[in-house]
């Protein structure tokens, strides 16, 4: 019986040392636990996009809208010239012909008063057809047609032959890729692409562009 007394007093200290340590440990103050903070995922304030295709970002664009092809700098100014214009011109020839009729003389006539204005620029005259009948009739047609032009040119309106070159495409340079009279229309065409180093923003010739 003493023993027994002896046990249930040790039991009793020991859970009363166990509650007490329990309360101690939850009045005792909580150690802070270390919070690591995520970085905060980098977002792009600067404007990246080119909307004249001139090679400098919005976000140092100072001169928008450059004429395309023209030489600018850092800023995207400072380009007064462009290497090569293109413009169509009005020309239309019968079914499977390549002869000129002198209607369409007026604006060959005023590209050769261009270049004799321009004396260092060169001319490619281009020729492109419709995709009606085979390929090699269509790049034969178009290549003659271009020569007609070019001819002009030289024998009529004074052009040296070393500033002239025709060169046929057959239909490999489609405007418009449907199979109507209004596509077959618009891919038919006389493109005269000048070059040369004084080609400039307010010449006649660089308010047109064609393709």
């Amino acid at each position: 019986m003493k023993l027994l007394s002896i046990f249930l007093m040790s039991f009793l200290l020991l859970g009363c040392e166990t509650i007490a340590e329990i309360q101690a440990n939850a009045a005792a103050p909580s150690t802070p636990i270390e919070t690591t903070l995520m970085p905060k995922q980098m977002q792009q304030e600067n404007d990246l996009s080119d909307d004249d295709a001139d090679g400098v970002i919005a976000y140092r664009e100072q001169c928008l809208n450059s004429v395309l092809g023209s030489q600018v700098n850092n800023s995207g100014c400072g380009g007064d010239t462009v290497n090569k214009v293109r413009q169509e011109l009005k020309v239309n020839f019968s079914n499977n012909s390549a002869v000129i009729s002198p209607r369409y003389f007026a604006d060959i006539k005023a590209l050769s008063n261009f270049m004799q204005h321009y004396s260092d620029l060169d001319v490619v005259i281009e020729g492109h057809s419709s995709r009606q009948g085979s390929a090699a009739l269509n790049m034969d047609l178009s290549q003659r047609r271009a020569q007609a032009v070019m001819d002009l040119l030289i024998n009529k309106f004074g052009i040296s032959t070393s500033r002239v070159s025709a060169l046929g495409f057959g239909f490999e340079r489609l405007l418009d890729e449907g199979n109507n009279s209004a596509a077959h229309q618009r891919n038919r065409r006389i493109v005269a692409e000048l070059s040369g180093d004084n080609l400039v923003k307010d010449m006649k010739w660089t308010i047109y562009s064609v393709d």
